[in-house]
This record gives structure tokens, sequence and C-alpha cells, in this order.
């Protein structure tokens, strides 16, 4: 079973602590340089504090010289960095192979990867034209042949190790290791989801659409992506699934109020929040309906029902 994986290794609540701790030292360090480049060229441009602020938050920063595509290299590097020391941490503290946190196996099935990205964008797609037909003012192209090349490039190579930390981190090895605790995988599920959510607080979509809806919507990611990981006994749909989001969102379409600003080949000018979240919801059901398919997924209650291991090492110091 997927959780049962952490109690092999090292799996002491210490080895946790430091994993953690390392792993925000890592990702805050890494966001030295963007903090650096920002600050020069905010002073240089003669911003004030609350200009800075609100530019911040907005994470736009062209206005002050950095471009979307260098800005977006920037924000990415520290969750490269994150990864890489995870890694390494499961690897030399917790003395186990980090791929069991995709899959207890410990190898990767990279076919459910790719099926799980393609199914999703092709689902996202969709949705898409869905949201086009409702609203099609909302829609212009802004499409730049040079800006959107390099665009593909840093998207292809530099989000999936973004959406591969936050899921590694969240559904990999927090659930794993929370699965230590209880014999309900409900709880862990519950748990990491909800820590994902808050992961994004700070994200300008919150602001934008209220915290109401926007963590219901990144709670109820956090639930899907969990959800499938516990069917499949495995990571690799949920790395597939969220890369496409992602990839898709830098790539097709973007909004003011994202996160990440990118020269997408499509800019909209009103995203309606419930639609999205509704659309979620539809497309998480088909997808799992098509996944249960093609994998055969017949226990459906693995996900309420206890392991059978005892989870008594994790708190023997």
């Amino acid at each position: 079973m997927f959780l049962n994986i952490a109690r092999s290794g090292q799996n002491q609540w210490w080895a946790y602590l430091i994993t953690l701790l390392l792993v925000i030292a890592a990702v805050v360090l890494a966001q030295v340089p963007l903090a650096l480049i920002f600050l020069a060229k905010a002073n240089s441009a003669g911003l004030d504090p609350y200009e800075s602020q609100e530019m911040l938050q907005n994470m736009d920063f062209t206005a002050i010289g950095i471009s979307q595509n260098m800005a977006i290299v920037l924000m990415l590097l520290p969750f490269a960095v994150g990864l890489l020391v995870l890694w390494f941490s499961v690897k030399f503290i917790h003395r186990r192979n980090p791929k069991t946190m995709i899959n207890p196996s410990g190898r990767i099935n990279w076919n459910k990867v790719f099926f799980g990205f393609s199914l999703w964008l092709l689902l996202t797609a969709c949705l898409e034209v869905v949201f086009y037909l409702l609203d099609p003012g909302s829609y212009s192209l802004q499409f730049q042949p040079g800006p959107f090349i390099v665009l593909l490039v840093i998207s292809l190579l530099l989000f999936p190790l973004q959406t591969s930390f936050e899921e590694i981190l969240f559904r990999g090895y927090l659930m794993q290791g929370l699965g230590l605790l209880t014999r309900r995988p409900w709880v862990p599920l519950l748990l990491t989801s909800v820590g994902f959510g808050l992961m994004h607080y700070m994200n300008p979509e919150v602001q934008e659409f209220g915290a109401g809806w926007a963590m219901s919507y990144y709670i109820g990611v956090g639930l899907f992506l969990g959800f499938i990981t516990l069917l499949d006994d495995g990571l690799e749909l949920a790395l597939g699934v969220h890369a496409a989001t992602n990839i898709y969102s830098a790539l097709f379409v973007t909004f003011d109020s994202s996160a990440v600003q990118t020269p997408a080949i499509f800019k909209a000018a009103e995203v309606h929040i419930e639609w999205t979240l509704a659309g979620l919801i539809a497309a998480a059901v088909v997808f799992v309906f098509l996944s249960s398919k093609k994998y055969g997924w017949n226990d459906w209650s693995r996900w309420l029902r206890s392991p059978e291991s005892e989870n008594d090492d994790f708190l023997n110091a």
C-alpha cells in the first residue's frame, strides 16, 4: 500500500523534522536571487514601498524591466532546489529509495504520468472551450512568437519540476509520513489537502476571488490528486495532472490575477471562479471514471480502510 512504504528506512519523527527544515531553508534561500533583482530594479525605477508591495502582489514585474519569462525562471527556481533537497534528504536521512515517494515499488511508471498529463490536458482544453462559449468577450489573443517559444522551453523544463516538488512533498512525503500516525488513509489525505491549499493562500488569486472560493478550489485540487494517488497506489497520475494544469495555464490562457504572469496565447479579462470550481469537479469525475476503467480500480474502499501494519516505529526516538 502507498502509505505503508513510509514504515521502511529511518521513519522517526526527528528525520521528518530535519528534512522539512532543510527543504524550507532551501526554498527560502533559492528566493534570494529574485528578491535581489527585484529590489535593484525597484530602486532604479524609483518605486516607493507601497508600489513595490502592489507589484509583488500582482506578480507582474515587466514595469521595472524584468521580463515575464525571466520572472518565471526566478520564481520556479526555489521549487527545483526544494525538490533536489527533499530527494537527497529521503535518500540519506530516511535511508530509503526516494522513488518510493512516487511508487512503493521504487519504479516509476512513466506511462501513467503521460496518461494523466494527456487526459487532464484534454479535459482542461474542453472546459476552456465551454468557458469561451459562455463568455467569448473575455478572451483576447496576445500571441507573440518570440516570447512564446522561450516560454514553451521554460514551461517544459521547469514547470514539471515545480509541480513534481509540490506533489512529491504533499501527496508523497507528507501523506506517507502522516500515514504513520493514523490507520485511516482519509486523515493524511485531508490534512495534506488542507496544507496544500494553505500553501497557496498568499497567491494573488485569493485576493481576487476571495479566500472562500480560492481555498475551495485549491483544497479541492488537493483532495482530487490525493484521492487518485490512494486509489492507484502511486503518485504518477497526480504528477501528470498537476504538470498539465500548470503548463496549460502558462502556455494557453493567462489572466491578470494569476500567480504566474506569462506571454500565453490568450488572455482572459475575467475569470468566473464558480465556473472554474464546477469545471474542476466535472473534470475530476470524468478523469476518475476513465482511469478506473483503464487501471481496474475495483477496491473503492481502500482509501478509507486501515492499513494492515501498526504504526509503532514513528514515535520511537
